[in-house]
């Protein structure tokens, strides 16, 4: 499904600047910029961060490409085409939360087999997000100032990849012993992120433009079947980049 979702948001970065090359005309322009930098930032509950609940910002890559279609005398459509990789560490307690116990055991004949119980899990989890997205901001520039402009407007991101986990140290149901579980995101994670962009460019070169902006996701980037995290967790990066025009 998210090859498929690639090839769909490839296609629409190719139709958006054939369009504009059909339709420009002597006021209008297209550019191609590279774009290389860093995100910082984290998955964290907007609104509704648990008490105790504490997490660390790290640093991640960006990196791509847009085009740059001239509209007016001040504005511009920038369509763009992104790799990013979003991490994070966090630390939060967790009580009466909705888990799976699997407890191996032994039948009469000699077997082994699993046994899955329905239960809760209270205590304290640990982890980091790591998840690498492909995504496509479509953003309106204004120029405020010669050397300024702002810009603004949605983006969708398809997961690529991720690694994020979680290990919990409690107890489990009514079981008086303290145990340590270690609980994987790679099936709980979201395959489609989507949000807003807002930031500012500074361009002190006419082929070199310093970019800002901040990234807010609109959806928790856990599936909606995942009982255990019953919040809604949104991505909130800061990117910093360096933007050269190629043509």
């Amino acid at each position: 499904m998210h090859h498929r979702a690639l090839v769909v948001v490839a296609s629409t970065v190719l139709m958006c600047v054939q369009t504009f090359a059909q339709t420009s005309d002597a006021s209008q322009s297209i550019e191609a910029w590279a774009r290389i930098g860093a995100s910082v930032g984290a998955p964290i509950p907007i609104g509704d961060v648990p008490d105790g609940a504490e997490g660390s910002p790290t640093l991640g890559l960006v990196a791509g490409g847009y085009f740059d279609v001239s509209l007016a005398e001040s504005w511009s459509l920038l369509c763009e085409l992104q790799f990013v990789h979003y991490g994070g560490s966090f630390s939060t307690p967790l009580k009466d939360q909705p888990y799976v116990d699997r407890i191996p055991i032994t039948t009469p004949d000699g077997t082994q087999a699993i046994l899955e119980v329905n239960t809760t899990f209270t205590g304290t989890a640990t982890g980091e997000f790591s998840n690498n997205y492909i995504q496509l901001p479509l953003l309106a520039a204004w120029r405020a100032y010669e050397t300024w402009r702002f810009i603004g407007g949605p983006y969708a991101g398809i997961l690529l990849s991720t690694s994020s986990y979680a290990k919990g140290v409690g107890h489990v149901g009514i079981r008086p012993e303290t145990v340590e579980k270690d609980m994987y995101f790679n099936e709980k994670i979201k395959g489609i992120d989507y949000g807003a962009v807002i930031g500012a460019q500074y361009s002190p070169l006419n082929d070199l433009s310093v970019d800002m902006r901040c990234a807010l996701g609109f959806t928790s980037i856990f599936r909606d079947d995942f009982v255990t995290v019953d919040r809604t967790v949104q991505n909130v990066y800061i990117q910093a980049s360096l933007a050269y025009r190629v043509f």
